[in-house]
């Protein structure tokens, strides 16, 4: 049981413990990173990114706040599966499906310049990414906790890594009230894995657990293999093991944009990011399917509530090996419609932000307002507010300098919210960090005509 409690912990802290696309710089002129939200936007000036600093978004995002999850214990921070926590604390915040997405990107190289129009923009961004996505019925805990009988459903985690390489152009028409960019990016895949469990029956016999599990597993990555037992034929998730030299698979997407000027002070934007996908090799892949029954003993039933833990392990359960099949998966895909409305000369911005992510498990929706101030060209400040999901909120502070020797930009909501000492946000259940350094290149784009200077041209 011990082993069962270290990977759901394990599991909780992985989705909570990185903060991963950031609504609050979406509005943020200047930023070198915003085109990565839409492909028609562009920073004030081209750019070559830092290396390892030129770029980093990390957005964490849930239906449930991280004080749901994790307790304040004698100075220490414990999950919901402690036995310090009691079950009545552990359950009373749960959803019926408690879901947890991580998106992360890591620019590793990033270059991008305006043409001699100073209105054409293009970009070319090497990216490292990684996934994660989970789904943790409250059933589950129910029975952890409580030791309560019940069928788990749709109990499962999928996650990926792959390295992305884009190339992004953008260009005006209808005399500048229209801009249309695209971004095209080769995939190339590191590692893949999927656990799903559509069926989980746990049931109370005298003193004994029956259990009844119906699950697969599947994992790609090059030089995996697995060690099956050599009596049963079968394998647990600690029997495969990988040793990644090349790449896993290969994939292609793009990322569509326009912006467009409904009136000389308001602007509509649209993007439909990552639509594509990675073909994994199967020759790279384990797959296999459980499909169980199972007796535990060691339990007490006192008071309706679980008076020694159940004797058994998730660890026990044994994946028969099934072949493997070409596996093509489509990543997950995010759509950005924004309105902004400028005053005092180009001084002032208000917008308004819808987020979709297509998660795993469920598709996140967002809402976001925000107040951009840049009083020059080379500053922008932003204050913004999010509603997540329908459940919660959070406020962002986003900050971008660009003069003409550098250019840095910074926006999160982790500012602001309640955080524990190891500052970990609890009172929310999303999480941005986004933030870059980079080198400004060429001469200020003529998109903005507030922003023209005469040594401009």
């Amino acid at each position: 049981m011990k082993k069962t409690y270290f990977l759901l912990t394990a599991a909780l802290l992985l989705s909570f413990g990185l903060a991963a696309q950031n609504p609050t710089a979406y509005f943020m002129e200047g930023a070198t990173f915003r085109s990565q939200f839409n492909p028609a936007f562009a920073p004030l000036r081209g750019y070559i990114n830092l290396p390892a600093i030129g770029g980093m978004n990390v957005n964490l995002s849930g239906n449930i706040a991280l004080d749901n999850i994790f307790f304040a214990r004698d100075g220490k921070l414990v999950t919901l599966l402690d036995s310090s926590v009691t079950p009545d604390q552990a359950l009373q915040n749960l959803k019926t499906n408690n879901l947890m997405g991580l998106d992360t990107r890591f620019n590793i190289f990033g270059i991008g310049k305006f043409t001699k129009n100073h209105r054409n923009f293009w970009s070319f961004d090497i990216n490292l990414r990684a996934n994660e996505s989970m789904n943790l019925p409250k059933s589950l805990f129910e029975f952890l906790k409580r030791g309560q009988e019940g069928s788990i459903q749709n109990f499962g985690a999928a996650t990926e890594a792959y390295l992305e390489a884009g190339f992004n152009y953008s260009f005006p028409l209808l005399d500048d009230r229209l801009y249309i960019g695209v971004r095209g990016k080769a995939l190339v895949g590191i590692a893949r894995a999927q656990v799903n469990y559509d069926q989980f029956d746990v049931s109370l016999q005298q003193d004994r657990w029956a259990v009844m599990t119906k699950g697969t597993i599947d994992m790609t990555a090059d030089g995996t293999t697995v060690e099956l037992d050599p009596e049963t034929g079968t394998f647990e998730l600690g029997d495969i093991n990988f040793k990644p030299r090349k790449p896993a698979g290969y994939g292609f997407a793009v990322d569509l944009g326009a912006t467009y000027d409904i009136l000389p002070n308001l602007q509509a934007s649209l993007a439909v990011n990552d639509l594509g996908f990675i073909s994994w090799n199967k020759n790279s892949t384990v797959s296999g399917v459980s499909t169980q029954e199972a007796e535990f003993t060691g339990v007490e039933i006192s008071g309706g509530e679980t008076g020694s833990a159940p004797d058994f392990d998730l660890e026990m359960m044994k994946f028969s090996r099934t072949e493997s099949e070409d596996n093509t998966k489509m990543l997950r895909a995010a759509i950005n419609a924004g309105l902004e409305y400028e005053l005092w000369n180009h001084r002032i911005g208000i917008g308004l932000l819808y987020t979709a992510r297509f998660w795993e498990y469920k598709t996140m929706h967002n809402i976001t307002g925000s107040v951009n101030f840049h009083p020059t060209r080379w500053f922008t400040l932003t204050g913004s507010y999010s509603v997540l999901n329908n459940r919660g909120s959070a406020v962002g502070l986003g900050l971008n300098l660009c003069p003409g020797w550098i250019n840095f930009f910074v926006a999160t909501d982790l500012l602001l919210t309640k955080h524990t000492p190891q500052w970990i946000p609890v009172s929310q259940s999303s999480a941005n960090l986004t933030l870059g350094v980079g080198i400004p290149l060429g001469k200020r784009s003529h998109r903005i005509a507030a922003y023209i200077r005469e040594t401009d041209r």
